[in-house]
C-alpha cells in the first residue's frame, strides 16, 4: 500500500474532491474548498492515485511543537477512501502519519480511528431524521412537547424567509453563538458562498410581521443528507419557538426524499434533535500526545 504525504500546495484538487465525493464515508468537510476556510494549515496523506486521502489538519501547539487538531466548524474528518473500509488501510495510514506532529487531538469517523492501545477515545454523537416517508408519517414520531411548541407557533404570524445572504447568516451566528473569531467569521461566509455557487444548499429564516428575524439556518446538501450548518434563533424567537417552526417547515418541504436531515450535533442528549425522533450515531475524538523519543505510533 502506497501512501505518501503531499503538501497542500501539491494537491491535485481534482482528484482529491473526486475521492471524498464518491468516498463509502465521504462527507462535506472532506472538501478541499471547506478545508481551506476552516483550515489554518493543512497537508495530506494521498495513498495511490488518490484512492483514498486523510486530511492531515496542523498548528502550533506548544513551542516550536506542531499538533493534528480538530478545525472549527468541521464535525468530523475521516481517511476518506472509494475502498470499502479496512483495519489494515486505517493502520498504514496511522503509522504515516509524520513524526513532526506530537500531538493529536481529532474528530474521526468510525471507520478512520486507531485501533491500536495508547489512545484516548471518546465518544461523540451526532443526530439525523430519515426523510424518505411522508411527513404525517414523519410526525408521528414528533414528541408532545414539539407538537405543543408548533401550535403556539402558529399563533405567532411568523412567515418563512429566504433573502438573508451569507454575510447577515454569518454576523447572527457570532451574535447567537457568543464566540467566533475573525477567521471563522470570514470562513463561514467562503464555505456558504461555496455552496451557493455550486447548488449545494440554501438559507432559511422564520421572520414575525415587522420582518425581524426570529430564526435562521443555513442547510447543506451533501451525500444523501441535508446538514445543519449555522443555527440561529433569537431570543425572542426561543420564546415563541421559531427554530421548531422553521425545522418543521424545512421537514414538510424535503419529506417523501431518499434523503435525512443531519442535526450536526456532538451531544450525547440533544433535546431539540430528539423531538423530531432523530436517530443518534457515535464518531470518535481521539487524541494522543507522542512521547519524548517515541519511535511511532503504534
Amino acid at each position: 500500500m502506497s501512501i505518501r504525504l503531499v503538501p497542500r500546495e501539491e494537491i491535485d484538487k481534482t482528484k482529491w474532491n473526486s475521492c471524498v465525493h464518491y468516498a463509502v464515508n465521504g462527507n462535506i468537510f472532506g472538501y478541499m474548498w471547506y478545508l481551506d476556510a476552516m483550515a489554518r494549515d493543512w497537508d495530506a496523506l494521498v495513498e495511490g492515485d488518490y484512492e483514498s486521502v486523510m486530511p492531515l489538519t496542523h498548528r502550533e501547539v506548544g513551542w516550536r511543537k506542531q499538533g493534528l487538531v480538530q478545525p472549527p466548524l468541521v464535525r468530523e474528518l475521516a481517511i476518506y477512501s472509494v475502498n470499502p473500509p479496512s483495519n489494515k488501510r486505517t493502520a498504514a495510514f496511522w503509522e504515516a502519519i509524520p513524526e513532526e506532529y506530537k500531538r493529536v487531538n481529532l474528530n474521526l469517523d468510525s471507520f478512520s480511528q486507531p485501533r491500536a492501545e495508547g489512545w484516548i477515545t471518546k465518544e461523540r454523537t451526532n443526530y439525523f431524521l430519515p426523510l424518505n416517508e411522508q411527513y404525517e408519517l414523519i410526525r408521528e414520531r414528533y414528541s408532545q412537547e414539539l407538537i405543543d411548541r408548533l401550535e403556539v407557533a402558529k399563533e405567532q404570524d411568523l412567515f418563512p424567509m429566504s433573502s438573508l445572504k451569507p454575510e447577515r447568516i454569518a454576523e447572527l451566528f457570532r451574535k447567537s453563538q457568543g464566540v467566533l473569531s475573525e477567521p471563522e467569521f470570514h470562513g463561514l461566509q467562503r464555505i456558504m458562498y461555496n455552496v451557493l455557487h455550486r447548488g449545494w444548499g440554501f438559507a432559511s429564516g422564520i421572520m414575525n410581521r415587522e420582518q425581524e428575524v426570529m430564526a435562521a439556518e443555513f442547510f447543506i446538501f451533501s451525500h444523501g443528507r441535508i446538514m445543519s450548518l449555522a443555527p440561529i434563533v433569537t431570543e425572542v424567537g426561543k420564546a415563541i419557538h421559531a427554530k421548531e417552526y422553521m425545522y418543521d417547515l424545512m421537514v414538510r418541504q424535503q419529506a417523501g426524499k431518499p434523503q435525512a436531515l443531519d442535526f450536526n450535533t456532538g451531544v450525547k442528549e440533544d433535546a431539540f434533535a430528539r423531538q423530531f425522533g432523530a436517530i443518534h450515531y457515535e464518531y470518535f475524538q481521539v487524541e494522543k500526545e507522542r512521547e519524548k523519543g517515541w519511535r511511532g505510533w503504534f
